[in-house]
């Protein structure tokens, strides 16, 4: 049986850690992409794990700069893919293998705390909307660009410059507040659009959102739907990977 796990998810714009005792999280932590050399550090003040799993879905500069931090210790890391069924949940991907495994490490945590259909939401780099049938099928997702890609992509091909990303307003009398209410307006119009369509599917109401990620924050207060802000969404469904595999 295996005690301690190190969970790490290696995204776009920072690469997660944390240190489990089972399902219990003891330490944890994030760098920068590029400061991926940090974690050596923090990784010398760890017991040694009996477990290493990792959803990567990023550089592959940064994939060879893990492998080294963790070839400290005498184990052989887990990287994950995503494939047809795992812990409850199905996968209804054409391409099993091609859903990201940080998208599929979510799907699980999700399912382990619902059990029932939901939308399961990361809001970080890209912004990925995915919805769960009330069996624990993945029925399929979308992706669409993060708060900081829309705004970098209207300032290189257009003459938007200097918004003010603080301001929000329902209907916007300002450039700059028309900047940011309407990347917030988008990323919420698809949220609800997909909340309907998983409720159509479903023939009732979906009861919960589970969303993740570093801009989860900045949309929680204008979404109308129950939700649910789970921090490190993609390390506890990695951990639910460790615990069945073993």
């Amino acid at each position: 049986m295996i005690q301690h796990i190190l969970a790490i998810d290696s995204g776009n714009s920072f690469v997660k850690w944390g240190f489990f005792n089972h399902y219990r999280c003891l330490k944890q932590g994030k760098v920068p992409y590029d400061k991926v050399q940090n974690l050596k550090n923090d990784f010398k003040e760890l017991q040694a794990p009996d477990s290493i799993i990792i959803s990567h879905v990023a550089r592959t500069v940064t994939k060879n700069l893990i492998c080294e931090k963790i070839s400290i210790w005498p184990v052989i890391p887990q990287w994950i893919r995503s494939c047809a069924f795992q812990c409850g949940v199905s996968n209804s991907y054409s391409d099993t293998a091609q859903l990201g495994s940080d998208r599929w490490a979510s799907l699980i945590a999700a399912w382990e705390m619902q059990q029932q259909a939901c939308l399961v939401i990361n809001v970080g780099t890209a912004v990925t909307i995915d919805a769960l049938s009330e069996t624990g099928v993945f029925l399929g997702g979308v992706i669409l660009p993060g708060f900081q890609l829309m705004l970098n992509s209207l300032q290189q091909s257009t003459q938007l410059f200097n918004a003010d990303m603080s301001i929000y307003e329902d209907f916007p009398v300002s450039t700059s507040s028309a900047i940011q209410s309407g990347i917030i307006h988008s990323v919420i119009g698809a949220i609800e659009r997909m909340y309907n369509l998983l409720s159509i599917q479903i023939n009732h109401s979906v009861e919960t959102i589970i969303m993740s990620g570093g801009g989860a924050s900045l949309l929680f207060p204008f979404i109308k739907i129950p939700t649910k802000v789970i921090d490190n969404l993609v390390l506890k469904g990695l951990v639910l990977i460790a615990e069945d595999s073993f």
